[in-house]
């Protein structure tokens, strides 16, 4: 019967110190995983920037472009407009 006893005390100490490994284990990833996510968050967060800096440039590039030549946008529209239209008519009579 001590023998059991004892066995049994033995087992839970190894079974609590397992689960205090565990425990810490998953911690440490826990946290790492928070950093991870902390790091991702920050970088995505610079990309949206530039992004919409950049977008914001292009925008403010493309209204002194048009305020500079209107005649020219106004051509250009018109030829886009044509390839586009022609491009669709030609899918139509294909099909």
């Amino acid at each position: 019967m001590d023998t059991m006893r004892k066995m049994t005390d033995t087992l839970t100490k190894e079974g609590n110190q397992a689960i205090d490994q565990a425990h810490d284990i998953a911690g440490t990833a826990w946290e790492k995983g928070r950093a991870t996510l902390k790091d991702l968050r920050g970088q995505g967060q610079e990309a949206l920037d530039h992004v919409q800096k950049s977008s914001k440039q292009a925008w403010d590039d493309a209204q002194e472009l048009l305020h500079k030549h209107p005649a020219k946008a106004v051509g250009l529209a018109l030829l886009i407009g044509t390839v586009i239209g022609g491009a669709l008519m030609a899918m139509r009579n294909n099909d």
